[in-house]
């Protein structure tokens, strides 16, 4: 059977009602999931986005192979966050010129502001793009959002159509970030940071340990893949801690420098890399990193302290109750860096890269390895 032939059941197999399509698809990858793996050049090509590939032992092995390259990584973060209180008359703010806050302060705390820590854990994960076995160092790239927050947030109070006002709530200050990376052995390790780019959220960080924390991504960079529509990647991630693995259909995304796909992920999915199969033997080549995923936030009334369950409600509670946000994940969709943006991100940063002493392997800025010698590893 010709490669033209299997492209005309197939868009028979489209035309079927919804009711036989998925029995007509699994016959399909059972009659030709093997003619579809022969055909040559640029159909082979295509055949990385092809369902039947998936069921391989081939792509089975790719994908344990990649596992062992993904690991984990914990950013846990030390905030001062100032809280300032406000006069007010009637229910309103009182507007002070000569406050710097523009409003007036009432008497809480020191000149209006009161102040407490907190500390929070960002999850994800990262690709070790090199190992140096002499230094026992460990080159992983991985989010900037994950491994390097924003130095100051301000929160501001919110108007009756829930937009933010001039009003400042509280300032969340970084005081400290500790990263920690987690291998397949569970080992942990401290990490640093190398480089840091806020605007293409990607960053590189190193750790240096004897323990073993995974090994160094040895495909190709796909640099040269015209991702798009109608592309399947393959996305790792590390939801509450757990390591899985997502796929889905890729598109065009609304924002610059990055793809959108229709995977099921979540929070841990952050820096996590993304992987398309190409060539012949097909093979998963690096092509992305996750950025974010869509959400929006849900507003809430609850007391600012615990209080026990069944709890009932008295009038003099009321000034004890505040508005709260809960973050919530709109499932289905997912944007990643793309494969170009990842190659400028490295070509713009090689002079610190190897200012930091780190000589990533040439595929990482578009060029050829060099040959290898005879007998050589």
């Amino acid at each position: 059977v010709e490669c033209n032939q299997v492209r005309s059941i197939f868009q028979l197999e489209i035309m079927m009602n919804s009711t036989t399509r998925l029995f007509g698809l699994a016959l399909l990858i059972l009659s030709f999931g093997g003619i579809l793996a022969g055909c040559s050049g640029r159909q082979a090509m295509l055949s990385r986005a092809s369902i039947p590939t998936f069921f391989s032992d081939e792509i089975k092995k790719e994908i344990k192979g990649v596992t062992k390259t993904v690991v984990s990584i914990n950013s846990n973060i030390k905030y001062e966050i100032q809280k300032f209180h406000y006069e007010r008359v009637n229910g309103r703010f009182v507007p002070d010129p000569r406050s710097h806050l523009r409003y007036k302060l009432a008497n809480n705390g020191v000149n209006g502001t009161t102040v407490e820590t907190e500390d929070k854990t960002l999850s994800g994960g990262g690709l070790i793009l090199n190992f140096e076995p002499v230094a026992s160092r460990y080159i992983i790239l991985t989010s900037n959002h994950l491994v390097a927050p924003q130095d100051t947030t301000d929160i501001y109070y919110l108007d009756e159509y829930g937009q933010n006002t001039d009003v400042l709530f509280a300032r969340y200050i970084v005081k400290n970030v500790d990263i920690l990376v987690r291998g397949d052995s569970n080992w942990r390790a401290e990490a640093k940071l190398i480089i840091s780019e806020e605007i293409e959220d990607l960053a590189i960080i190193e750790s240096q340990t004897n323990n073993l924390l995974g090994v160094e991504f040895h495909n190709r960079v796909g640099f040269d893949l015209d991702l798009g529509w109608g592309d399947w990647v393959f996305l790792f991630g590390f939801p509450k801690g757990v390591k899985q693995i997502s796929g889905g259909w890729v598109s065009e995304s609304p924002y610059p420098s990055t793809l959108t796909v229709d995977a099921v992920v979540r929070f841990g999915f952050s820096g996590g890399p993304v992987f398309a199969l190409a060539g012949d033997p097909a093979k998963l080549d690096f092509v992305g990193v996750i950025k974010s995923v869509p959400r929006s936030t849900l507003d809430f009334i609850a007391p600012a302290v615990a209080w026990p369950m069944g709890y009932g409600l008295a009038p003099e509670d009321i000034s004890d109750l505040v508005v709260k946000k809960e973050i919530m994940v709109e499932y289905g969709t997912a944007y990643f860096v793309s494969p170009k943006t990842l190659q400028r991100f490295f070509n713009t940063n090689r002079n610190a890269i190897e200012r930091a002493g780190v000589r990533l392997p040439p595929k990482y800025y578009g060029e050829k390895e060099p040959a290898r010698l005879p007998g050589q590893n």
